[in-house]
């Protein structure tokens, strides 16, 4: 196995052509002209891999970082390991991450794929290229982070719910094997009610007609008391007024 063999089986390991391979690169380049085509076939390229592409604003960012890499010349290898830390990074989401996730897991996957320290790391991109890409990282997504959190991100604009109108509960009730019988005369209040319910008798009628009758009389004689002191009054009240004239 020479060295490029084994540099690409290095590569493999660290799933760098996890979303295309050389040869597809190189068929996806001879489309770059043709701006149509080059997404259909994008597209197509990715049907195996529906993670990646949700919806269509992620097909148009993966078009822009092809025509990006193709526009600055890079490799084959640099491309196909680009397009793979673009799949991990859409596939966070960008409503539970920040900005600076974003950036940090960013961050993280270009050095994986830059600095020559196996096995952690494999050096795909030098530095100019490392720039390069940075460059493109904050202007289409840093910079926009708010607006693809916002465009990325499921609304709901109508929520319809059936509820009652009106939310009756019923007391708690215990079971009547645990009552108590509850006589009227060890009750106040029972025995108030249950002695005002009694038929009256005769002798207690009596008394009530007579006690009846001498209220009338003493509300009678209330009432002519009373109208004779005002008619004092106001006589007396008169005099006075006449005098001081």
């Amino acid at each position: 196995m020479n060295e490029k063999e084994l540099f690409l089986k290095i590569a493999e390991n660290f799933s760098v052509f996890s979303c295309c391979c050389e040869e597809d690169v190189k068929f996806l380049k001879a489309l770059h002209s043709k701006k149509n085509e080059l997404r259909k076939n994008l597209r197509v390229l990715f049907e195996n891999h529906p993670k990646i592409i949700k919806s269509n604003l992620k097909l148009e960012m993966f078009f822009l970082l092809i025509d990006f890499c193709f526009k600055n010349n890079f490799e084959e290898i640099e491309i196909c390991a680009l397009l793979t830390i673009f799949k991990e990074l859409f596939s966070l989401s960008f409503r539970r991450n920040t900005k600076m996730d974003f950036f940090n897991k960013f961050k993280h996957l270009v050095l994986k794929h830059a600095m020559d320290r196996p096995p952690h790391q494999i050096g795909i991109f030098n530095k100019a290229t490392v720039e390069k890409i940075t460059d493109f990282f904050i202007e289409n997504i840093y910079k926009k982070y708010e607006l693809l959190t916002y465009l990325l991100t499921k609304k709901k604009f109508l929520e319809l719910e059936n509820k009652e109108l009106l939310e009756i509960r019923m007391p708690h009730v215990l079971d009547l094997d645990l009552a108590q019988e509850c006589l009227p005369r060890s009750c106040k209040i029972l025995k108030q009610y249950t002695e005002n319910r009694k038929p009256k008798t005769e002798l207690e009628q009596k008394i009530e007609a007579v006690l009846e009758f001498e209220r009338d009389r003493l509300d009678l004689y209330l009432e002519n008391k009373f109208e004779i002191q005002d008619d004092e009054f106001n006589k007396k009240v008169e005099e006075m007024i006449k005098k001081k004239k």
